[in-house]
């Protein structure tokens, strides 16, 4: 029993004594892993990290004073810089910070976003595998919990953006606690935009959870940095984010997020070509990272100006980099949906009144490493849908005469008048059958027999964006391509599509329009030439002769020259022949129409025996010109340009 308490006694002695040095050597020790992570950090991403004066506080608090992080630029400079810990995790070397003390510091945004792509680029070369991703997004969501759950207290804290073109800053004037309750007041400046914003909300570091409401006392407040980031320039009235982390370990990451923006202004021409305002909008997801995949729950929902839909994502990096997206938006009245379509897009249907309810769900699925496998199943079931009264546009006009306005470029070129007693107007009977056929089977095989969209050309259009990165083609039929034509503009922006879409809906299942007349407006309204619009001027351009009187091979060539009619010169060698690709592109779309039975085998075979056609309007004289430097030696060079307007 003695031995016992001796045995305590020194054992004691010596943790007292072990203690006692580790408090004493603590600032020594402090330095030496300061140090030693520097060089770790200048290792693995090349950046300097220095500080005046390192040093332990007390027993917990670590104190760098004149902090300084830089690439080739500074990224960050603190003149203090106090991290309270947890004893028991400041032991272990865990950093999971209790207070952050942060005073009179600045964040350079552009250069830190310079340095994350280098590194994003670099990771994306090395193709880190599987398991040091999940370990590394477990590190980065542990962290952010971490900080974020922290109690700040910051004097003075500025994230500034610099470039040749912009200028903006975020200042955090004051951030205070207490009780797990926090309250910051910041200035957004935007440019020469100024604004003030109030921010509070609560933390919990044992839930790992972070609420926070963004509220402002004037009109609107713009965000900075949003402008040369993404290219929008964005504000709102109100945020609100609630966060929570109901799951953290290496291989199971759980999230949920609810998150709401009032009058949230997106001002983007390649969104729309006016602001878009949505009063508001906001997010309910849960989201899972597992081994290999990232998923947002399909029951999570997104919202519109009240108008709810179901969104599910799915992402998987291996074996071939699969994405899965799913919508589905409930049975809801049709009302409901123009009601909250927002304002600055969809201008054509500004007040409509409509009858009828439906259900939408989508399904897209896509193996980035092959986009030509990708699937879309979309399923729309709608019942009783009929226009009560049209809103700002009358999409009925088009079953009447009306004046199209003509835009090149989005520049007014003309009036065209589309009107039977029109001299430049030809109906449908006055028009070839062979032009007719020729054009349906270019620009959408299936016209007569879809309702406006085909699946199977925007299912190709998806995987050449995907391939091709970039919007290189629409997939547009017929009746999309007339729709834009006459109520809506050349932009090509996402406002533009999606309410092209919303159009060809309404035309296609209203039956106000047939499809015979669709057809026929379509040929009298389109470019054909420079300075040159509908099937009439063209005939008369090029043949010097009337619609009825084409033949197959020169409705080849108008069909052909649709996407760039300007550019039709280039399509001739220099004795005024075609070029080879073409008359090959004559006989591929000739093959069609004689399966479809809409010519005869003699058409097909006297078309084989001479493809040719001969200018003989107002056109061959611009063969006689000086040919361009531009080289157009195939058909995917002659469409590419063009098609990213469909």
């Amino acid at each position: 029993m003695v031995l016992v308490k001796k045995t305590l006694r020194i054992g004691l002695l010596l943790l007292v004594l072990i203690i006692s040095l580790l408090f004493l050597s603590r600032n020594l020790i402090v330095k030496k892993i300061f140090s030693k992570t520097s060089a770790r950090i200048k290792n693995r991403y090349g950046l300097t990290v220095t500080s005046s004066a390192v040093e332990v506080k007390g027993l917990n608090t670590l104190q760098l004073q004149n902090l300084l992080i830089v690439d080739t630029d500074t990224l960050l400079c603190s003149e203090s810089f106090r991290i309270k810990l947890n004893p028991f995790h400041l032991v272990l070397l865990k950093i999971n910070p209790k207070q952050i003390d942060i005073s009179r510091a600045t964040i350079n945004i552009d250069n830190l976003i310079a340095l994350a792509s280098k590194h994003t680029l670099q990771n994306s070369n090395e193709r880190k595998n599987e398991s040091s991703s999940n370990k590394r997004l477990y590190r980065l969501v542990k962290a952010f919990f971490g900080l974020s759950t922290a109690t700040f207290n910051i004097n003075n804290l500025h994230f500034t953006y610099s470039d040749s073109a912009y200028n903006g800053k975020v200042t955090i004037e004051k951030w205070s606690y207490c009780n797990n309750n926090f309250t910051s007041t910041l200035t957004l400046n935007d440019g020469d935009r100024t604004s003030r914003v109030i921010v509070t909300g609560t933390t919990s570091k044992r839930k790992n959870s972070l609420t926070a409401t963004v509220t402002i006392d004037q009109p609107e407040a713009y965000i900075p940095f949003t402008t040369p980031v993404l290219g929008v320039k964005a504000s709102f009235k109100k945020i609100f984010l609630d966060l929570n982390a109901t799951h953290i370990e290496p291989g199971r990451i759980e999230l949920n997020l609810v998150s709401s923006i009032n009058s949230l202004l997106l001002d983007s021409k390649r969104i729309a070509q006016k602001p878009v305002i949505i009063d508001s909008c906001g997010a309910n997801m849960k989201i899972r990272v597992i081994p290999n995949s990232f998923v947002i729950d399909s029951l999570s929902t997104v919202s519109i100006n009240g108008f709810k839909a179901k969104l599910g994502f799915e992402y998987r990096p291996l074996p071939s980099r699969y994405v899965w997206f799913t919508l589905n938006t409930g049975e809801n009245s049709w009302q409901s949906l123009f009601d909250a379509l927002p304002n600055g897009l969809f201008t054509n249907l500004w007040g409509i009144k409509v009858n009828g309810t439906f259900s939408y769900s989508l399904q897209v699925g896509v193996p980035l490493t092959n986009p030509d496998s990708l699937t879309i199943a979309p399923n729309l079931k709608s019942k009783g849908f009929y226009v009560l009264s049209y809103g700002n546009t009358n999409l009925a006009m088009l079953a009447d005469t009306f004046t199209h306005r003509a835009y090149i470029d989005n520049i007014y070129v003309r009036d065209i008048k589309v009107n039977p007693k029109s001299a430049s107007y030809a109906s449908l009977d006055q028009i070839s059958s062979y032009l007719q056929w020729a054009v349906i089977t270019s620009e959408d095989g299936g016209f007569y027999n879809h309702r406006g969209f085909s699946l199977d050309g925007i299912t190709y259009a998806m995987a050449c964006n995907i391939r091709e990165k970039r919007f290189a083609r629409g997939g547009s039929t017929i009746t999309q391509q007339l729709v834009k034509n006459v109520f809506l503009n050349q932009s090509k922006n996402i406002g533009r599509k999606a309410e092209e879409i919303l159009i060809t809906w309404i035309t296609e299942d209203s039956g106000v329009v047939s499809k015979e007349r669709m057809l026929e407006v379509y040929l009298n309204i389109i470019e054909w030439g420079p300075d040159v619009f509908g099937i009439r001027e063209a005939s008369q351009y090029y043949f010097g002769k009337k619609p009825s009187s084409l033949t197959l091979p020169e409705a080849l060539f108008l069909a052909y020259i649709i996407p760039r009619p300007a550019k039709f010169r280039y399509l001739f060698v220099t004795e005024g022949k075609l070029k080879p690709f073409v008359t090959e592109s004559f006989m591929f779309v000739a093959n069609k129409m004689l399966n479809r039975g809409n010519i005869t085998q003699q058409d097909y075979d006297n078309l084989a025996t001479n493809p040719q056609v001969t200018l003989t309007g107002p056109a061959k004289d611009l063969l006689k010109k000086e040919s361009s430097s531009e080289n157009i030696d195939s058909e995917a060079n002659f469409t590419e340009q063009e098609k990213e307007t469909n």
